[in-house]
């Protein structure tokens, strides 16, 4: 099993919050088992289940820290909140450190667009992904924000835009941060293009077929982290 805590400061007995024990109960987890204990923040550590009552415990023996990795942002057209989870899941995977669903104009229109009220859920979601792929850190998941604000929040100094008629992927070198911008269904309008051009993205070309913006953000992701692990000492 692997569980998730708050914050592993060190070895020492963590309690787990409810929906992990409920979770834990639901597996039938049994007293003495050994587990794998996360903190989203980097920390990882080895332990054993302890009951307390009806909730669980854990006996932290070993933690050890892991460096924050480099910036791999996504800024995602807030689509479809179903589709947007599953990106968010996929993402964990990939190791992103930042998902950022951006309020466009074409995705404004769209009924079940990501909203600010479907936060909590899209956190759920990527932290049992990481406890499923054993990941450290959980990526940033801020509310919707305009594409002004998404901007501004970039820290990568290698930027790229989706686009189907940009170039090849460039700019990325050992352990440099990337910053991503896919658009919507529809992609982004000429104003928002322009702005995104002005913010130091470079068009990048993903493919010769159209993709949707889950796909496009997962293969440019994809993409990024490759180019990055081709270049690592």
């Amino acid at each position: 099993h692997r569980v998730l805590v708050e914050q592993l400061d060190g070895p020492g007995t963590v309690p787990l919050a409810e929906d992990e024990s409920h979770h834990l109960q639901v597996r039938r987890a049994a007293a003495g088992e050994a587990v794998e204990v996360l903190d989203g923040l980097g920390g990882g550590g080895q332990g054993i289940l302890e009951p307390r009552g009806r909730e669980w415990v854990v006996a932290v023996a070993t933690v050890r820290r892991t460096s924050p990795p480099p910036p791999l942002e996504l800024l995602v057209g807030a689509g479809d909140r179903d589709r947007f989870g599953w990106l968010v899941e996929k993402a964990v995977e990939l190791g992103v450190t930042a998902v950022i669903p951006v309020e466009t104009e074409r995705s404004n229109a769209v009924a079940t667009r990501i909203k600010a009220s479907h936060r909590a859920k899209l956190v759920r979601r990527a932290e049992e992904a990481l406890k499923q792929c054993g990941g450290r850190w959980l990526p940033d998941l801020p509310e919707p924000m305009p594409l002004a604000r998404a901007l501004a929040s970039v820290t990568a100094e290698c930027r790229w835009v989706a686009e189907a008629t940009g170039g090849l992927p460039s700019g990325v070198g050992n352990r440099a941060g990337v910053a991503i911008v896919v658009g919507p269904e529809g992609g982004l309008t000429e104003g928002e293009r322009a702005a995104v051009l002005a913010a130091g993205f470079f068009p990048v070309r993903l493919g010769p077929r159209i993709l949707r913006f889950e796909t496009a953000a997962l293969a440019a992701a994809a993409m990024a982290a490759h180019h990055r692990e081709e270049r690592d000492d």
